[in-house]
């Protein structure tokens, strides 16, 4: 099974429309660092997360003193452009040669110019749907909803998904 690491943008738009649980139902082995759940303040969310985890369906995985080093050095290298916790899930994703889930621009470039595999919330629909998690027509709701809450998403892809799921029903 392909092991994904998860960034928290990623965690929260999928609680916030509904679909973290269903993540979880996709052919992917889900793991996040313990500093991507520090981030997760919203009382709900970690509710729920901690749901997930505690049910093994979420992996939260700790450094060492030796690799928060390198994290923090990481860091300090790239001027303040990512946080620690971005630099964590980099981190860990080049350690572990997995694929990276992050919706924040800046960490997808610096983790693509380490030539990590990196996808983002609309790779997660196209999985769901391919993966008969969801229908076409729950995805394309689901994808309207997150754009009303995220405007930051790539408007023309997003729209060409719901064009392609509304005529599949």
């Amino acid at each position: 099974m392909e092991i994904i690491v998860n960034d928290t943008n990623i965690f929260i738009d999928l609680h916030s429309i509904g679909l973290l649980s269903q993540l979880c139902d996709l052919p992917y082995e889900i793991r996040t660092v313990d500093f991507v759940m520090a981030e997760i303040v919203d009382n709900r969310q970690q509710e729920d997360m901690g749901r997930l985890v505690k049910e093994g369906k979420i992996t939260v995985e700790s450094f060492t003193a030796e690799e928060l080093i390198e994290i923090v050095n990481e860091h300090a290298a790239v001027s303040g452009n990512l946080s620690i916790p971005d630099c964590s899930v980099c981190y860990y994703a080049r350690k572990h040669d997995i694929t990276l889930l992050t919706g924040d621009r800046q960490l997808r470039r610096y983790a693509e110019s380490h030539n990590l595999t990196v996808h983002g919330i609309l790779f997660i629909f196209d999985e769901l749907v391919a993966h008969s998690v969801i229908s076409p027509e729950v995805a394309a709701g689901k994808l309207k909803e997150l754009y009303s809450i995220n405007v930051r998403l790539p408007k023309s892809e997003i729209q060409r998904r719901i064009d392609r799921w509304g005529n599949d029903t």
